[in-house]
């Protein structure tokens, strides 16, 4: 079994780092939610990174951070592709002083349409596990029918035919 520590401190740091980052440059920014405060969510191991989901009060995030297998070193705010089990989603690349290179996806920026912590946390947390499994092959045996987009399946809502 692998040693949970390293990732709860891991996890620990960048809440730390994001909770400043909202004390301090962010606050009273009117694209912030003040219903919202700083969790990391999920952050778990797969095929040799570490990924979860970033709730902020201005935003919600995929977060992609190194883990066993070799790390691509990119220029800040450059994009990278990546393939899940769900679909391919573009990464941006960024590092941070307290814990180093990370890559974030934007799911909601701003996130103000969240009326509690709670429900940004759920979908946070609802989006990250739709990332890890295979998206449903239903609508593809089914004549005539519309393929789903990947912001559709992941959080319900848009067009059928937009990506």
């Amino acid at each position: 079994m692998t040693d949970p520590r390293p990732a709860v401190a891991l996890a620990a740091r960048i809440e730390a780092h994001y909770r400043a980052v909202a004390a301090g440059p962010m606050a009273d920014v009117p694209l912030c939610n003040p219903l919202l405060s700083v969790r990391l969510l999920g952050l778990a191991d797969w095929d040799g990174v570490r990924v979860g989901a970033l709730v902020m009060p201005w935003a919600i995030n995929l977060l992609l951070l190194p883990g066993s297998a070799p790390w691509q070193t990119a220029p800040a705010l450059s994009k990278q592709h990546w393939r899940f089990p769900s679909g391919d989603y573009e990464f941006i690349h960024a590092e941070d002083v307290g814990f180093g290179p990370f890559q974030m996806c934007s799911l909601f920026s701003p996130a103000l349409e969240f009326d509690s912590m709670e429900a940004a946390c759920a979908t946070a947390q609802a989006a990250l596990l739709a990332l890890l499994r295979p998206p449903l092959e239903a609508s593809m045996d089914v004549p005539g029918a519309e393929p789903v987009s990947r912001r559709r399946w992941l959080f319900g809502r848009g067009s059928a035919s937009a990506a």
